[in-house]
């Protein structure tokens, strides 16, 4: 067995306690944001009862078994945590130089879908919040969920409420 290669959630509340900002937000769905590679599908296959409507509506299964295999990555696979952090590090990783205060963050400061880190100022706190999010759309990741104890922060993502609700 080797190394674990997951971050340590112990290690990410030491250090998430060591800014004056504190910042926390979630992916979403964020195993089901990984295609399986074609290839993979295979290995993922499972048997379900056929499914079928009647005229009033109601659902029934059947004694038909029907194979299934997932497209994306599932969240109970024993290999689905440990895909998902290396995706994000991998793409943090290629990204390092255009983000060069979120993406290292991204591997000290995430376990699986979740994010907890600060900063010592509340400009660097809106720093992070533009880099992660930028970072994170470049691979339809979203965050989500966002909270922090930076007055600057909140304000901003008053107006980001303000303006969608606007456009809608």
């Amino acid at each position: 067995m080797g190394p674990n290669l997951l971050p340590e959630v112990f290690a990410i509340l030491l250090r998430f306690r060591l800014h004056h900002i504190a910042i926390i937000t979630d992916n979403t769905q964020a195993f089901l944001q990984l295609d399986l590679d074609l290839n993979d599908r295979d290995l993922t296959r499972f048997f379900w009862y056929r499914i079928t409507q009647d005229s009033e509506g109601h659902y029934h299964t059947t004694d038909e078994i029907m194979t299934y295999r997932f497209q994306r990555l599932p969240f109970g696979f024993a290999c689905s945590q440990f895909l998902l952090s290396a995706t994000l590090r991998e793409h943090a990783d290629r990204h390092k130089f255009t983000f060069s205060t979120a993406a290292p963050l991204v591997e000290s400061n995430m376990f699986k879908e979740d994010f907890a880190g600060g900063a010592e100022n509340d400009n660097g706190a809106v720093t992070i919040y533009y880099e992660l999010t930028a970072l994170m759309k470049l691979i339809n990741f979203p965050l989500e969920k966002w909270a922090s104890n930076s007055e600057q922060l909140k304000a901003i993502w008053r107006c980001q409420l303000v303006h969608r609700n606007y456009l809608h």
